[in-house]
């Protein structure tokens, strides 16, 4: 059997609907519910919705603090307001639901390893299926997911190990180059 049929049957297996709940989407910044977005997730937000960037995501909270004096984090995250994902609607809905990222696409699974892991979610455990068209779309999504995570490491590693980093620097480093955090 191959990866994605695996994935298609395991999916549908779970039990999991969508009940479009936005517990997901919910909570405040320090709940640790960080939804991680890449360069290129930001711009087709900042496309679809004319938001600059820092309207959009915030660096990662983790922070390292490197032997040079410097502190770096190697991710985005999508803002969050007090109530949660600053894209979550008065209705609980995404705004940006067409074009929102990877994770939420694929939330509550994600792949680790190759293999199928589900988060906590009210929309699993119920006596229904996912349908084999919504299982096929959430096989390929977290495939989809999976390349472009290995390729944002690959490269957000490469711009590391060239990166030039200061005492009192304080940065965001991905796969794109180095943004210097000012304040």
């Amino acid at each position: 059997m191959d990866t994605t049929t695996r994935l298609e049957e395991e999916i549908k297996k779970t039990g999991f609907i969508c009940r479009r709940c936005g517990r997901c989407c919910a909570g405040g910044p320090e709940d640790g519910n960080e939804v991680m977005v890449s360069p290129d997730e930001i711009r087709a937000i900042i496309g679809v919705t004319g938001l600059a960037w820092h309207e959009i995501a915030d660096p990662y909270p983790e922070f390292i603090d490197d032997p040079s004096g410097a502190s770096y984090t190697l991710a985005w995250c999508l803002r969050r307001t007090d109530r949660g994902c600053t894209f979550l609607g008065d209705d609980h809905r995404c705004t940006i639901y067409e074009h929102r990222p990877a994770i939420c696409r694929t939330y509550p699974f994600m792949l680790q390893d190759g293999r199928l892991c589900i988060s906590e979610c009210p929309g699993l455990g119920g006596d229904e299926e996912a349908g084999d068209e919504e299982a096929q779309i959430l096989a390929g999504d977290l495939l989809a997911r999976s390349a472009m995570e290995e390729a944002e490491i690959e490269k957000t590693s490469a711009v590391f190990d060239e990166a030039h980093l200061a005492k009192g620097d304080r940065c965001v480093i991905d796969s794109e180059g180095v943004t210097f955090l000012h304040g």
